[in-house]
This record gives structure tokens, sequence and C-alpha cells, in this order.
């Protein structure tokens, strides 16, 4: 039931914006694949979470007027997995300078249930104080934490809907 009304999610935006070219990818090693709305490039950072630096892994790309990402980071063991997704949703906060967002419940295909895991919509400002808007989804699966995320002026609600409903974890 859900490819489906994604195909017709992605049929409907393609006829309103066609600078959204909407593909399936399926990032090395992080057992998920996602639809992009352009091709994404792959970068890889170190982060300080729980104590101690971790390299994330970010495959991001623009398009529309919005930057779409996927970032995923491997933890230890499964025990920091809700504090890794409490700093990560603390984190896109503060680069924000936005307000505490209530989460709202957002099951991805194959995630592991857990209940500080959503969709959140934070509303912010930028270093030059104009505004700018994160929908954001955090998850996991095992001991690996994703953050997928688009970052914009307006993103577009379809375009958003299109991204996080295209994320699947990989069995």
């Amino acid at each position: 039931m859900g490819l489906p009304r994604s195909l017709f999610l992605i049929a409907a935006l393609c006829a309103c914006s066609p600078s959204l070219d909407w593909r399936r990818v399926t990032p090395p090693d992080l057992g998920v694949e996602i639809l992009f709305p352009c091709r994404p490039s792959s970068l890889t950072r170190e982060v300080a979470l729980q104590h101690e630096r971790m390299p994330m892994v970010m495959h991001a790309c623009s398009a529309a007027g919005s930057t779409f990402a996927l970032s995923s980071l491997q933890l230890a063991d499964v025990g920091g997995v809700t504090q890794a997704i409490d700093s990560l949703r603390d984190a896109a906060m503060r680069n924000l300078q936005a307000r505490p967002s209530n989460a709202q419940s957002y099951d991805v295909p194959g995630m592991t249930p857990n209940p500080h895991a959503g969709r959140f919509v934070l509303n912010g400002r930028r270093p030059d104080d104009s505004a700018v808007h994160q929908h954001l989804l955090l998850f996991a699966h095992g001991a690996r934490v994703y953050q997928a995320s688009v970052l914009g002026d307006a993103p577009d609600d379809a375009a958003v809907s299109i991204f996080f409903s295209g994320v699947k974890v990989l069995q």
C-alpha cells in the first residue's frame, strides 16, 4: 500500500516541480534505502557524541531551494541509542537557534522501535538572522542511528513527505 501512494506523490510532485529528479539511493554500508530528489554527494566527519568522537557519514544534495540529507553513525552498542537520538535533536535545535519541537510519531520500515525517535519540525534562524526551517527524522536500527533532514527557507511539504516516506531499513 505504501508503494502506490509513494508513486502517486512522486508523480504529483514531478508534475509541479521539474527541478526534482527522484532516485532511489542505497548508500554503501548504511543499511538503508532512500529516495533523493537529486544526486547526493557523501562525506564523513567526526562528531562529538556521548563524550567521544565518532565518524558520521552524510549523503546530501540540494534541489528546489532545500538541502536533503541522510546522516548516520554507528554506536558501540544499543545502550546509547536513545541518548544519541536526543543529542542529534538537541544539536539541530542549537544550530538553528530553534525552540523545542514535540516529536511526531513516525515509523520507518525496518527501524528498531524507540520512544525518542520521530519526526520534528524546527523553525529557527541562520547566523545572518534569516528564517530557516528544518524537517528532521531521527530513528535507529540496532546500534546505528540515522538522521534524515530537509533544510531550507520553506521546504516543500510534498517533497519532505516523499523524502521521508522513501526511507527504508534493509534487513
